[in-house]
C-alpha cells in the first residue's frame, strides 16, 4: 500500500537544494528563518508549526475540517527518505543566490543550528507542484514578478498505510520528539507547514481579502530575515509591491497555481530560494 504526500509551506520561508553526487536531484531544505531582533517581536512575531486535519489521527475516519497543530520551534522535521527530491524552482520562488553571490551558509543544513533558525523541514523525494502566487513585486529595477506565499510540495508512493510524524532537536542530541501518527484518506495525506504571524495561523486566518493591502513601493517587512541565513554580511534586494497580480506580466518558467484565499499573507511573508 502507498500514498501521496502533500506538504503546504505558508509563510517565510526560504528553499535550499542540496544535490547529491552532481545530480539534479538529492534534497530540498526549508528553512525557517530565526526571525531574531526587531523581526520577532509583537505583532512581528513569526510561529513555526505543523498543521494538518484532526480526522488524519483516526485510520479510516472522515476529515473533520478541524485542524490540529503542534510547535515545530527548534525542531527539523524530514519528510521522504532518501535523496531523490527534484531540486528546481519556478519562477514564482526568487533565487536569492543571484542577489548575494554566495550560498547559504552549510551551518545552517547541519545537525547543530541551535540559535540559527526557527525550524527546518528536509524533504527527500517528490517536488513543487503549486504554488500560491500572491501579488506584484517589483524586484530589481523595472523587473516586475509575482513572489509565492505558499509553496506546495507532493512526495508520490510513500509506501505503507499511515506516517509517524517525529521531529528531532535543531541544537543535536536529545529526544525526537512524536508529532503525531496519521492515516491517508483516498491515497492522500495533507499537512501544512506554518512560518507565520499567529493572525494567519489556523484555525482562524485572517482571509487574504481582509488584509491590509500595503502602499505602492512598499517592503515586505519581513523579508530581509531570508538575508540573516547566508553567514554573514551580503547584498541584499527587498522587492516594492506594485499591485494586484493581473499588474504583473508573465514570468518564465512558472509554476502551476494554487489558489487558496484563507491563511497565509501574500503582503509580508513570501517564499524564497537560493539555488546550488
Amino acid at each position: 500500500m502507498a500514498f501521496t504526500l502533500r506538504i503546504t509551506f505558508s509563510g517565510l520561508c526560504l528553499f535550499v537544494p542540496e544535490a547529491v553526487g552532481g545530480r539534479t536531484t538529492g534534497r530540498m531544505h526549508v528553512l525557517l528563518p530565526g526571525m531574531f531582533g526587531h523581526h520577532h517581536a509583537g505583532a512581528d512575531r513569526h510561529i513555526a508549526a505543523l498543521s494538518y486535519d484532526a480526522g488524519s489521527l483516526v485510520q479510516g475516519g472522515p476529515m473533520l475540517g478541524v485542524p490540529s497543530l503542534a510547535t515545530l520551534s527548534g525542531l527539523a522535521l524530514e519528510l521522504g527518505s532518501g535523496d531523490t527530491a527534484e531540486l528546481g524552482l519556478c519562477g514564482h520562488i526568487p533565487d536569492l543566490k543571484e542577489i548575494t553571490g554566495r550560498p547559504v551558509d552549510r551551518d545552517h543544513l547541519g545537525a547543530d543550528t541551535r540559535g540559527k533558525l526557527a525550524a527546518r523541514v528536509t524533504l527527500g523525494a517528490g517536488r513543487i507542484t503549486r504554488v500560491a502566487p500572491g501579488v506584484c513585486w517589483e524586484w530589481r529595477p523595472g523587473e516586475f514578478r509575482p513572489i509565492a506565499h505558499k509553496v506546495e510540495w507532493e512526495i508520490p508512493r510513500v509506501k505503507g498505510d499511515r506516517l509517524a510524524v517525529t521531529a528531532t532537536p535543531l541544537g543535536g542530541g536529545g529526544a525526537p520528539r512524536p508529532l503525531g501518527t496519521l492515516f491517508p484518506t483516498n491515497g492522500r495525506l495533507s499537512l501544512e507547514v506554518h512560518h507565520d504571524t499567529s493572525e494567519n495561523l489556523p484555525p482562524d486566518p485572517v482571509p487574504v481579502a481582509q488584509q491590509a493591502v500595503p502602499a505602492l513601493g512598499e517592503h515586505p517587512r519581513h523579508f530581509s530575515a531570508f538575508y540573516e541565513v547566508f553567514g554573514g554580511p551580503v547584498p541584499t534586494l527587498l522587492p516594492r509591491y506594485r499591485g494586484p497580480r493581473t499588474d504583473c506580466p508573465g514570468i518564465a518558467n512558472p509554476c502551476e497555481t494554487l489558489e487558496e484565499e484563507m491563511g497565509g499573507t501574500p503582503y509580508t511573508c513570501l517564499a524564497a530560494g537560493v539555488s546550488e
